[in-house]
């Protein structure tokens, strides 16, 4: 039976070699990088780290999972449904932890490659564009819902469908983000979506 100092020691390794590589895929490209750099980074020996990971494949989707996936889904989770502009303000500042967990993760020259890492893992893996694919739909639905309270409670008032207005809100982010690969500055990003966004609420507005 392994003791607790053990597993959170194995827990700590994990984690090490998942965020060496996320470094690593942000500083290259998923193909640029071999299993030679990665272990080499990460200072373990070879059977240190394949006691953790059989190849680069698995550790890709592990950095994936927890780098694209576990940070982003938690926004959804759990929110406040009082009032659509409560539920905005929470997810601006979700998603400026989410912005400050990557560019802690990277310097400013890398962080800009966060952009084409998630482009990478879409293009390589089937199975995390049915994983994106099935956060979008929770993404849009969440914002559905919530346009869907703040038409019935009087906080806001238009004549367009539902659905569009959630699609105005969530594609705001996904065309920040392309501008964002441009600029490589992770401040005015945040400003901008939190600025259309409140834009946009205002001219909502009952």
């Amino acid at each position: 039976m392994q003791s607790k100092h053990s597993v959170f020691l194995m827990k700590d390794t994990k984690e090490h070699i998942v965020k060496t590589a996320f470094l690593l895929f942000l500083q290259k490209s998923y193909k640029a990088v071999t299993l030679k750099d990665i272990i080499y980074a990460t200072g373990l020996s070879n059977g240190a780290f394949y006691h953790y990971f059989d190849n680069k494949e698995q550790l890709f989707k592990e950095v994936v999972e927890q780098y694209l996936f576990r940070i982003t889904g938690q926004v959804f989770k759990s929110y406040p449904k009082r009032s659509l502009w409560d539920f905005i303000q929470y997810t601006l500042r979700k998603m400026e932890k989410i912005y400050d967990t990557v560019k802690n993760y990277a310097n400013k020259g890398e962080s800009v490659n966060f952009i084409y890492f998630m482009f990478e893992a879409l293009r390589y893996f089937p199975e995390v564009r049915e994983a994106t694919i099935r956060l979008q739909h929770l993404e849009l639905n969440t914002w559905i819902e919530m346009i869907e309270v703040a038409k019935a409670n009087g906080e806001i008032k238009s004549e367009l469908p539902n659905e569009i207005i959630a699609r105005l809100f969530t594609y705001m982010p996904d065309g920040n983000g392309m501008a964002f690969a441009v600029d490589n500055d992770f401040k005015p990003l945040k400003q901008r979506i939190r600025e259309l966004w409140e834009g946009l609420y205002t001219t909502l507005k009952a």
